[in-house]
């Protein structure tokens, strides 16, 4: 009983590792902007379109019997047009977020070695976290799933501290305020924040390795705790700073936590978005090994080093990143799922271990809301 339990947990941390990323640092400020209590009601919201997306494509895994990522899945159940549709959501939106993860890995880096590094410095941090996390990126998902347990135990207990130490200095007037028009502000990044669609396939693959077949629980819990965790951060640090906070949030704690905390919360803010990096990473790689037959290494050496090619480019503002990733790809690969979902029922391999059902009124409610974010997205951003 211990082992299995031990398992799940690690299978659910696989999802917990991928979603409480980047996105975690960019949530006060899209809090602040919109309200608490506004960001709230959006929170909730797409933590439970996220959960039924998660739980439609966790379906579509089970149902196929090859080996596949969305791009592979969008080619057999869509056709041609499904897979260039994929790839273009998959390639931009996956670099997009290891890009964001890469910006904000080196700063926190950087900031833990001095209070303000120099660029060059900044730089420095970036080159050796894309070197770590690409090492790391190489091995099976079985060693990956043990260091996502053990990283998403320490930034639980990381999140706990942290919202311990502000506790006695946060006002309630910061919550108090609301901003109703500035609402769509935070979808980008609300939506970016619960997205672990691409750890879907690597967590069944993992329990289905371990004969563990409780996938449905494990991509509840994988998906709804990182909601927990958001919420007691967000209040924690819009708490304390109000609407002084800044973009990355934890840049907000040091003059006001003490220089303890603001240790802690870098130390949090590297693992958090190393766990990401490295899943995100993986599943990159897979999409070029498995779809479309790139050699392991080659799949592994390009997906390496393109964030940093972008990075030199001049891509290097992270919250816009993460809010055109958030609105524009992570709403096309919801449709995607939607759509793909819909013909692996009819036509899918295999018999499912669970079976979740797609009412249309819901489908056509979740069209509407990722083809509003695309187009507002946009419309804001040019």
């Amino acid at each position: 009983m211990k082992g299995q339990i031990k398992i799940f947990l690690r299978a659910s941390s696989i999802i917990v590792g991928t979603i409480v990323g980047v996105g975690i640092f960019a949530l006060p400020y899209a809090f602040a902007q919109t309200g608490f209590f506004i960001g709230l009601a959006l929170l909730f919201f797409f933590a439970a379109v996220f959960l039924y997306l998660h739980l439609l494509y966790g379906e579509v895994v089970l149902r196929t019997r090859r080996k596949k990522r969305l791009v592979g899945y969008a080619k057999k159940y869509l056709g041609q047009w499904g897979k260039i549709t994929a790839s273009t959501a998959a390639l931009f939106g996956l670099l997009g977020a290891q890009l964001a993860y890469l910006i904000i890995g080196g700063k926190f880096l950087s900031l833990l070695f001095e209070k303000t590094p120099s660029p060059a410095h900044t730089w420095f941090f970036m080159i050796i976290f894309s070197l770590a996390g690409s090492l790391v990126m190489l091995k099976n998902s079985r060693a990956i799933a043990k260091v996502e347990l053990l990283m998403s135990i320490f930034l639980i207990a990381l999140i706990f501290l942290i919202f311990g130490a502000a506790a006695p200095k946060i006002e309630t007037e910061n919550f108090l305020y609301l901003h109703p028009s500035n609402a769509f502000l935070a979808y980008g990044v609300i939506l970016f924040s619960l997205s672990g669609t691409i750890a879907i396939p690597e967590t069944i693959e993992y329990l289905k390795k371990k004969k563990n077949h409780n996938f449905k629980n494990a991509i509840i819990f994988g998906t709804l705790l990182p909601v927990s965790l958001y919420i007691l951060f967000v209040i924690a640090t819009l708490g304390v700073a109000g609407r002084n906070i800044s973009e990355s949030a934890i840049d907000s704690l040091s003059g006001l936590l003490g220089n303890n905390v603001f240790l802690i919360g870098l130390i949090f803010g590297v693992l958090a978005v190393f766990t990401s990096f490295i899943t995100v990473g993986i599943n990159l790689v897979k999409i070029l090994w498995y779809d479309y037959r790139m050699s392991k290494f080659i799949s592994w050496f390009l997906i390496s080093i393109m964030p940093l090619v972008l990075f030199t480019l001049g891509f290097r503002h992270f919250i816009n990143i993460i809010g055109i990733v958030g609105s524009v790809m992570g709403g096309i690969n919801g449709i995607l799922i939607i759509l793909i979902y819909q013909k692996a029922r009819k036509n899918g391999d295999e018999e499912p271990a669970y079976n979740i059902g797609l009412p249309k009124l819901l489908k056509w409610l979740l069209f509407a809301v990722f083809i509003l974010g695309i187009f507002y997205q946009i419309h804001y951003a040019f």
